[in-house]
């Protein structure tokens, strides 16, 4: 192409407008760019700006080459230009052709209000091509990605994410914004089977991850890892199989998360074998990631997911319609192989529970195998099938050894109208359960135990406990192992229950007072509606 050169030696202004068709008398396109292969076959450098169109639709796949990267000061920067009230640019990865659902009424038309909710795909026809992302940033840092559409649809499953960010081989990558972005009819996995080059949650909405994919016995990769990472004010919408997650290959470590179930390790009994003597070194974990005021809903599997990091902040995002789909256990948002998180101001309702998974999760909120420290404080659950709070320290690092779930806070939130119970104990070594307001609107136990041979350590202090029904259980237990002996109950209250005073009139006021006393807002989302466009 005459005027365009593989690599873009300066910093600049591209304009991308893939509804236009104008060519110069030589074949060559004039600006703006109206294809993404042109923009993929530039290599971006430091400061450049790359403005899609409001208001039209490319169609294929965002994918600059390895390498493109900002640097501090100068990122790389996506955003939109043109007329406010045309809407995103879209990036359409999945079938071409599709019908138009602006305001997703045809898509919530199809949403079954209980149970298993099938994926509404908006294809027409498919045109044979499994794009691996819309947007696909491969070992470049120092991004800012804003006001986009993306989607990757189609008629049956694939392996699909809406935007992907992989790492490599790459050390640590620095500088990621993600900023009111829309993401929607992504269409993943929702199980595992043979011969997938994907794990299913390696499938759906927005994932960073870090992979290993290249390294071979004898050929150790370089560390590597995520750092200073925002995703906010998004709308994560009808994906498959998981909503937001960041994942890595550089998980290994003692008592942690099976480390088994990634490549290098996964099927590699020689690997293993050798990750036995070196796990505590292969444990490098991403840093400064903050996903917050984002809205994710109608979700195949789970909502929101930390893993392998330290320190990450999941702040005042609004769940719901979570785990619609996929056969496996999920959740609304949860930490797992992580240290130090925080989940605070989050508001999680309608995840749904598979009946025929017994005791099963549908939970608003999880503390999952090889997490330490983590903190669920002022947090907002209610209408979930499974319950409020899960405790998974649910098996083996693929090491040989259990894996712990320890120092968890469940502090200062209200639980409304959960099903199942409200406390579930899959395993947990120690726990703080303090302060909380659980309102249940039925006869479900407080606390539902299938320990798998864990401590269940927990102390429950200051907490208060409403059943409006005034009837019901104060726990149950779902396999012979399960035990309350290791748990502390300590100046907590009870209302509606045997041997406690009667809740007529408590909830409401009770309620009332948790907002007032939190400050938390109901809507945390701020990104901008669809129909708003």
């Amino acid at each position: 192409m005459a005027g365009w050169r593989a690599d873009a030696l300066a910093a600049q202004t591209l304009h991308v407008d893939c509804s236009s068709q104008v060519a110069n008398a030589d074949g060559s396109l004039q600006r703006p760019l109206n294809r993404l292969e042109q923009l993929n076959a530039m290599r971006l450098m430091p400061g450049t700006r790359v403005l899609f169109k409001r208001g039209m639709t490319c169609h294929g796949s965002f994918k600059p080459p390895a390498g493109s990267s900002g640097k501090p000061g100068a990122p790389i920067v996506v955003d939109a230009y043109g007329d406010l009230s045309l809407g995103r640019p879209i990036i359409a990865a999945g079938c071409s052709a599709a019908q138009s659902d602006p305001d997703q009424s045809q898509t919530e038309a199809h949403k079954t209000a209980n149970g298993i909710s099938p994926y509404h795909s908006l294809c027409k026809a498919d045109d044979g091509v499994v794009r691996p992302a819309a947007l696909h940033l491969m070992n470049s840092e120092h991004w800012e990605i804003n006001s986009l559409e993306l989607s990757n649809d189609g008629l049956a499953e694939a392996g699909r994410v809406g935007l992907l960010v992989q790492l490599e081989d790459f050390g640590v990558g620095h500088h990621y914004r993600i900023n009111d972005v829309y993401v929607h009819h992504v269409r993943g996995y929702l199980q595992d089977a043979p011969g997938r080059e994907l794990a299913y949650k390696e499938t759906g909405g927005i994932l960073f991850t870090v992979t290993r994919l290249l390294e071979r016995p004898g050929s150790k990769q370089k560390k590597t890892s995520f750092d200073d990472v925002v995703i906010e004010n998004s709308e994560i919408y009808q994906v498959d199989g998981i909503g937001v997650s960041n994942r890595s290959a550089w998980m290994c470590r003692q008592r942690g998360a099976p480390c088994g179930d990634f490549a290098p390790y996964k099927g590699n009994a020689d690997y293993m074998k050798a990750a036995g003597t070196q796990a505590a070194s292969d444990f490098f974990p991403s840093t400064g990631i903050a996903i917050r005021h984002n809205k994710i809903h109608n979700i195949g599997g789970d909502g929101l997911i930390v893993r392998t990091a330290v320190a990450p902040k999941v702040v005042a995002n609004l769940l719901y319609d979570i785990w619609m789909r996929a056969p496996g256990n999920s959740a609304g948002a949860w930490a797992i192989n992580t240290d130090d998180a925080l989940f605070e101001y989050n508001e999680v309702y309608g995840v749904r529970h598979r009946e025929e998974i017994e005791p099963g999760d549908g939970m608003a909120f999880d503390a999952d195998m090889g997490t330490r420290n983590t903190r669920f404080h002022a947090n907002y659950s209610h209408d979930n099938a499974g319950g409020m709070m899960l405790f998974c320290a649910c098996g083996r690092d693929g090491l040989g050894n259990r894996a712990t779930t320890e120092g968890v806070l469940v502090e200062s939130n209200l639980s409304v109208n959960d099903g199942r119970r409200a406390i579930m104990m899959a395993g947990v070594d120690t726990a703080l359960v303090k302060d909380n307001l659980i309102v249940a609107h039925g006869a479900t136990p407080l606390i539902e135990n299938a320990d798998f041979k864990s401590p269940n350590a927990v102390e429950l202090h200051g907490n208060q406990f409403v059943n409006t029904s005034n009837q019901g259980v104060m726990y149950r237990t779902k396999n012979k192992e399960g035990s309350y002996t290791a748990m502390v109950w300590r100046e907590n209250s009870f209302h509606g229950y045997p041997a406690g005073t009667r809740a007529d009139g408590k909830a409401a006021a009770l309620v009332e007072r948790w907002f007032a006393a939190t400050g938390f807002r109901e809507n945390s989302y701020k990104g901008s509606s669809p129909q708003a466009q």
